[in-house]
């Protein structure tokens, strides 16, 4: 016995059983950056569409409607950031191919053993903590990577404005198939407003795109009404355990697998800031090489802004503008090349020092799924 204890306190009643009770052993939160901390795109500011924050995106404002998402600080006790849409343009009549949504993308790779798409797979357990102006009918679901298994769940909204936690739990799908390698595994989906055609059944698992049931509130039909998500968590079992906070460091390397960014003006204010080393293959081509901090999960395509002096290039032969955009040049999962024309020219052969030059320069790798 340790030194202070007892028989007594070593009885079953008084262990905390909850990781044995759910069946989870090291990680239990397949959702990447549930907190919303990591938004290397963005950084913090406003979208209309795509990557609102790493890992969780605009799956479509897809309608008359339009709004925006972006990463606030703003959220429950025990959290600081959360992912905040708001409508800027309504939809009052929803078409039949309307969707408002977002979704998280979990790899294969990640779920595979859970079994689903054969018998004796494993329930998994939704929870997230949700605010929105709006009260009403609200709906999550998970569905394959090939949106023909999808199985949507009601919700409410009980009170404007506050936070309130939600738990959902999804049988395993016995049916239909599930990625098990690096591509899609499970969409999950936080649904704002749809039409007819990406209506289901709750609580089943429909054979098509199902983001919601026909109860599901129209957000959209409210100008200005916003919907707000964070502490997102989705783990093996019937029980929404406590949300599992992972540091700032290792969740920003599970983001890097998806997307690295190289650098962007908007997270520092830096207009020096780095790019890296390259060589002049000639007086106004050079090449930059890019090492990933971590493995990406396929080969990634390039993914930055380009505008008139938003890169410059140095030697000693002076200094020089890129002139047109970035190409990228025999990637793989770990390393990549980036090659690009100068407006001026350079001394040929030797090496070349790169810096970001306007705020909104940016540039990155994606293997997105």
């Amino acid at each position: 016995l340790v030194s202070g204890t007892t028989a007594q306190d070593l009885t079953v009643d008084n262990i905390n059983t909850t990781s044995i009770n759910s069946g989870q052993t090291g990680r239990k939160n397949f959702i990447i950056n549930g907190a919303c901390a990591i938004d290397q795109r963005n950084g913090g500011a406003a979208v209309t569409s795509g990557y609102a924050i790493d890992r969780t995106h605009i799956e479509g404002f897809s309608g008359g409607g339009t709004g925006t998402a972006q990463r606030v600080t703003d959220s429950p006790s025990g959290f600081y950031y959360s992912l905040k849409v708001t409508v800027t343009g309504t939809d009052t009549s929803l078409a039949a191919a309307d969707f408002y949504t977002l979704r998280h993308i979990i790899e294969g790779s990640n779920i595979a053993h859970l079994g689903f798409g054969a018998s004796g797979g494993t329930s998994v357990t939704l929870s997230f903590f949700v605010k929105s102006s709006v009260t009403g009918t609200f709906c999550a679901g998970l569905g394959n990577g090939s949106n023909n298994r999808t199985m949507p769940k009601e919700y409410t909204i009980n009170a404007t404005n506050t936070w309130e936690k939600k738990t959902l739990t999804f049988p395993a799908d016995t049916t239909g198939t599930w990625g098990a390698d690096a591509n899609r595994g499970f969409s999950i989906r936080w649904c704002m407003g749809c039409g007819s055609t990406r209506q289901g059944t709750a609580d089943q698992y429909n054979g098509g795109e199902s983001h919601g049931t026909s109860n599901q509130t129209n957000l959209f039909a409210t100008n200005a009404a916003t919907f707000q998500i964070t502490g997102l968590q989705l783990e093996a079992g019937t029980t929404a355990t406590d949300f599992e906070h992972r540091s700032i460091g290792e969740e920003l390397a599970l983001c890097q697998r998806y997307y690295y960014l190289v650098g962007s003006q908007a997270r520092d204010g830096n207009v020096s800031f780095n790019l890296g080393l390259g060589a002049l293959n000639t007086s106004n081509s050079a090449f930059m090489h890019f090492s990933f901090p971590t493995e990406m999960r396929a080969t990634p395509t390039l993914d930055h802004t380009n505008g008139a002096d938003y890169y410059r290039f140095f030697n000693d032969g002076g200094g020089a503008n890129l002139d047109g955009a970035f190409t990228i040049w025999n990637p793989t999962r770990v390393q990549s090349f980036a090659s690009c024309t100068l407006d001026s020219s350079l001394t040929a052969g030797g090496a070349v020092f790169g810096n970001f030059n306007d705020n909104s320069a940016k540039l990155g790798f994606s293997a997105e799924l």
